[in-house]
C-alpha cells in the first residue's frame, strides 16, 4: 500500500510502502541495475580502475600459481603486483557502446573475441622482442600457438562482464566519494610508479622459472645456453 492521498502532490518514493506485482519487481530491479552500468566514468576512475584490475589480476595469477604449484611467483613482466593486460581489458570492457553492454550474451561474446586478440598480440610481441613468453597455453585443450585458448577466453568474457556491471560501478562510487586531492594523489603516484616500472623493466624484464618460456627460435639462436657443460 502506498501512504499518499494527494494526487497532485509529488509521491516519495523512498518513504512510500509499495506493493508490485512479481513483473513490476523485475521491471524495478532491471532499471536499476541499467541506470547502476549504463553510465560514463571519468578520466581518474578509468585510471583507478585500471590500476585495480590489474592488481586483481595479478593476485589472481599469483595465488593460481601457488595452489596448482605450490610456489610463489611474482607473475608478469613487470616487477611491481600488476598485471596491466587485466587492467586493459577491464577498462576496454567499460567502454564498450551501451547498446552493446544492454545485452549480456553479445556482450561475452564481443569481451571474450576482444581479451583473446590482444592476449594473442601481446603474446606474439613480447616474444619478438623478447625471444620468450609470458604465459603458454600448449597443455590446453583448443589453444593457437599456445598464445590463447579457449578456457582464457571464456574466463577473460566472464571477468569483462562482471567488471561492467558490477565491479565497474561499485568502484566507480567509491572513487566519487573520495576527496579529490586524494584521488588525484593516487592517480599521480599510481601512474609514476608504473612509468618507471615500465621503463626498468624494458631493459631489464621479469623472466626465470614459473614466469617465462622460451620460444623454440630463441632456444636454437642460444643452443650454448641450454647445453650443461
Amino acid at each position: 500500500m502506498i501512504k499518499h492521498t494527494d494526487n497532485n502532490a509529488p509521491l516519495d518514493y523512498q518513504n512510500a510502502t509499495v506493493k508490485l506485482s512479481a513483473t513490476e519487481k523485475y521491471k524495478f530491479k532491471n532499471l536499476r541495475l541499467k541506470h547502476t552500468y549504463l553510465r560514463k566514468y571519468n578520466f581518474t576512475s578509468i585510471v583507478l580502475i585500471f590500476f585495480i584490475c590489474s592488481i586483481f589480476g595479478w593476485l589472481w595469477e599469483v595465488l593460481f600459481h601457488i595452489i596448482t604449484e605450490g610456489s610463489f611467483v611474482n607473475r608478469g613482466m613487470l616487477f611491481g603486483p600488476w598485471l596491466p593486460i587485466y587492467g586493459f581489458g577491464g577498462v576496454l570492457s567499460l567502454l564498450i557502446p551501451k547498446k552493446i553492454s544492454k545485452n549480456p550474451i553479445n556482450t561475452f561474446i564481443i569481451i571474450a573475441v576482444i581479451s583473446s586478440v590482444m592476449e594473442y598480440a601481446t603474446s606474439w610481441f613480447f616474444e619478438y622482442i623478447k625471444g620468450v613468453r609470458w604465459w603458454d597455453y600448449s597443455e590446453y585443450i583448443f589453444n593457437i600457438n599456445g598464445r590463447i585458448c579457449l578456457y582464457g577466453a571464456v574466463f577473460f568474457g566472464f571477468c569483462g562482464c562482471f567488471c561492467i556491471y558490477i565491479l565497474g560501478p561499485m568502484l566507480d562510487d567509491i572513487i566519487k566519494k573520495l576527496p579529490q586531492k586524494i584521488i588525484l594523489f593516487l592517480c599521480i603516484g599510481f601512474l609514476f610508479v608504473f612509468c618507471f616500472d615500465l621503463i626498468y623493466s624494458n631493459f631489464k624484464p621479469n623472466i626465470g622459472e614459473g614466469i617465462t618460456y622460451y620460444s623454440k627460435s630463441y632456444i636454437a639462436c642460444n643452443i650454448d645456453d641450454f647445453i650443461a657443460p
